[in-house]
């Protein structure tokens, strides 16, 4: 019989069993047995029970250490008259507008110029006064009580460098409620406080700062006064900085401070590009004069001279002298003809003669000077004196565009620097400019709300609205906080809870099989015999259960 045949066997065999023996109510495959889990919280019952003990311990600490609560209450009448329609909006019912009011009343009595009023009036010493259970003394309670008051004071001892203003009003935001109750015109004022006394003045301070706070900020006079006065600084305000901004653009010599830095930075463009320019060409040119260089110095240069085949005149100065006689001699005749005025005259007749012999002299010369013969004589090279010629323009062409290039350097410069001069300027025109629109904008918002002020002025309504005590705060007889017993109560819950979820969570993936039943469970086939481990602890626990049938 194969390995395969054989398993399938066992495998029909169990199936059979498990047929005839079904699993009792609970112990299903799949789930988790109610026997396993009192089996494994037995095994973990040291865990559930220290996380009991934690629970009960940081309980016990919560209640020992937890000071104290009070709450003293006080309640406002709050009545909203319809004269308040012109100032929230004027095309709004007087309904709407005192509901508007109702409504915004608990929040603009919480604001923070209100609580610091009352943070001045009763000082943050006070708020912040430690805690002091039980008189602060032993008195005549027991040892056990004086020691936990003393307990609850070091833990909620105020140290001195906390007592500063700034955390007396956190102290209040947290302390200090208002809540209006729907369809009333209640206000109802709460203060919570580690004792009854400190919780009643504190209280007793708000409701009074509240109601100065009220008439200071909704009566009628005052808010057209305040109304003016706002009006008033801030038209000072939009003038001091429009003198200053006037004062900046006229000391550096400014119009129009936007147009003046557009027009810098356009001749800043056009300084640049022309320096780009002059630099280009006078490349260009300096390139030119040493091309021309070459061709006239070096070893490469044009030959400055070059040979021809001429006539050599060699009666050119016996020809120019000769001339230069006959110019002579006529000049002499004709001064005579004028003095002596005869044709005739032996002076002039000698002149004649001279200049006849010198025309036949220079006739003479020039007959000779045909019959010469040509000879080799070197002259100078066009293409030489051309080349030279051209290197002169060229050199003069380079002396322009540098005094040219220099001077667009300098302006290029003049202009960089009257750009970086205004640049350096923004910032500080940026902000009075910024200064000058936010003065203007709450110049408007200012003339807005006195305009609103004089209308309603004008029109004679009444206050906006009226803020009466009808409630003293008063004095707490009992405490509102904590219920040691529920605290302890719960933390010991909590305790127990994660115990057997730590239990219950352990237990589900556990598959060590440590009973017969989860044998059974895994194999399908009845036990008929367990072999106990007789251990010297587990004796008496393995004689239990052989006892029962195991």
């Amino acid at each position: 019989m194969t390995k395969n045949i054989t398993d399938e066997l066992q495998q029909t065999a169990r199936q059979a069993l498990i047929g005839l023996r079904p699993p009792r109510p609970g112990d299903e495959p799949g789930g988790l047995p109610f026997r396993r889990l009192l089996a494994a919280v037995f095994r973990a019952r040291y865990l559930v029970f220290g996380t009991t003990l934690f629970g009960i311990l940081v309980g016990a600490f919560l209640a020992i250490t937890t000071a104290n609560s009070y709450v003293s209450t006080g309640k406002f009448i709050f009545t909203a008259a319809g004269a308040e329609a012109t100032r929230v909006d004027p095309n709004r019912a007087t309904e709407t507008s005192q509901e508007t009011i109702g409504t915004a009343a608990t929040y603009i009595l919480s604001t923070d110029e209100l609580l610091r009023r009352v943070v001045d009036r009763v000082g943050p010493e006070k708020i912040l006064a430690p805690y002091q259970p039980g008189g602060g003394g032993g008195g005549g309670a027991s040892a056990a009580r004086a020691f936990f008051h003393k307990i609850q004071r070091d833990w909620n001892a105020t140290k001195t460098d906390d007592i500063t203003p700034e955390e007396a009003l956190r102290q209040l935001r947290k302390t200090i409620a208002i809540e209006r109750p729907r369809y009333t015109d209640v206000l109802v004022a709460t203060c919570t406080a580690n004792d009854p006394e400190l919780a009643r003045q504190i209280l007793d301070a708000y409701m009074k700062e509240a109601i100065q706070f009220h008439i200071e900020t909704y009566e009628d006079l005052a808010a057209y006064k305040a109304s003016e006065q706002g009006a008033t600084a801030a038209l000072g305000v939009r003038d001091n900085a429009r003198e200053a901004l006037r004062k900046f653009l006229e000391d550096n010599q400014i119009q129009d401070f936007k147009i003046e830095k557009e027009r810098l930075q356009e001749d800043e463009v056009a300084s640049a590009s022309r320096v780009g320019k002059f630099k280009d060409d006078l490349d260009i040119q300096r390139r030119v004069y040493a091309d021309l260089t070459k061709l006239v110095e070096g070893d490469g240069a044009i030959p400055r001279y070059t040979t021809e085949r001429r006539k050599l005149d060699v009666t050119s100065g016996t020809m120019e002298q000769l001339g230069k006689d006959l110019a002579s001699f006529e000049t002499e005749r004709a001064r005579l003809q004028t003095e002596l005025r005869d044709p005739q005259h032996p002076r002039i007749l000698d002149v004649d003669k001279k200049i006849t012999a010198t025309k036949s002299a220079m006739k003479r010369v020039a007959e000779d000077a045909m019959k010469a013969e040509p000879m080799e004589v070197e002259v100078e090279n066009e293409e030489y004196l051309q080349a030279q010629k051209e290197r002169s323009e060229a050199r003069l062409a380079i002396t322009r565009l540098e005094v040219s290039y220099n001077l667009a350097l300098e302006f290029d410069r003049d202009a960089k620097a009257k750009l970086k001069r205004v640049l350096d300027l923004e910032p500080r025109y940026q902000q009075l400019a910024a200064d000058l629109q936010l003065a203007e904008k709450a110049l408007a918002a200012a003339e807005a709300t006195w305009d609103a002020a004089k209308q309603k002025e004008a029109l004679g309504q009444g206050h906006f609205s009226s803020l009466k005590q009808v409630e003293e705060a008063s004095l707490p007889l009992e405490k509102t906080a904590p219920n040691r017993s529920k605290l302890i109560l719960a933390a010991t819950l909590v305790g127990l809870f994660l115990g057997l979820g730590l239990v219950l969570l352990m237990a589900l993936p556990d598959t060590v099989v440590r009973t017969r039943d989860d044998l059974e469970g895994i194999e399908g086939l009845a036990v008929i015999g367990v072999m106990p481990r007789l251990e010297s602890r587990n004796i008496k626990r393995h004689g239990y259960r052989r006892s029962r049938g195991w």
